[in-house]
């Protein structure tokens, strides 16, 4: 197992479809992956012993009053074949580490409610369960 940062996002659409199903095509992920690489979007991937990406993580990292200089995940998912095998722990120990070395203070990450496998991993790797998320529709949506 490795962990790569992926300069052609293709092969990570199988995996992240995982997470997005509402992803369509290949090329509607990889025209909003470039869009989101624009504004500072990365993408790493756990890759398996035969060099397939088996998990992928989507981060960026900017500034705010409420977090200062922080990283946040917007995205980590294992296919479902390879999970329990410590890819999310792979990419969440990678992402640590570049925070690190990017003087990053905070680490940032949301997770559905009823993703409880998930917030085991989340809890047991440091993170607390800081906040509540709201979100609504814009009006016009």
């Amino acid at each position: 197992m490795s962990v790569v940062e992926l300069e052609d996002v293709e092969p990570a659409y199988p995996v992240l479809r995982e997470l997005r199903p509402d992803l369509a095509s290949p090329e509607e992920f990889r025209a909003q992956a470039e869009q989101q690489r624009a504004a500072g979007y990365r993408l790493i991937a756990s890759l398996d012993g035969d060099g397939e990406v088996a998990a992928v993580a989507g981060f960026r990292t900017g500034r705010s009053f409420a977090w200062g200089h922080y990283l946040y995940v917007d995205d980590l998912v294992t296919l479902p074949a390879a999970r329990k095998q410590g890819h999310a722990k792979a990419l969440l120990d990678w992402i640590d580490a570049e925070a690190r070395r990017l003087g990053i203070g905070e680490i940032h990450l949301d997770s559905g409610t009823h993703r409880h496998d998930a917030h085991r991993r989340y809890l047991g790797t440091g993170f607390a369960i800081a906040s509540f998320h709201f979100s609504k529709p814009a009006p016009g949506a």
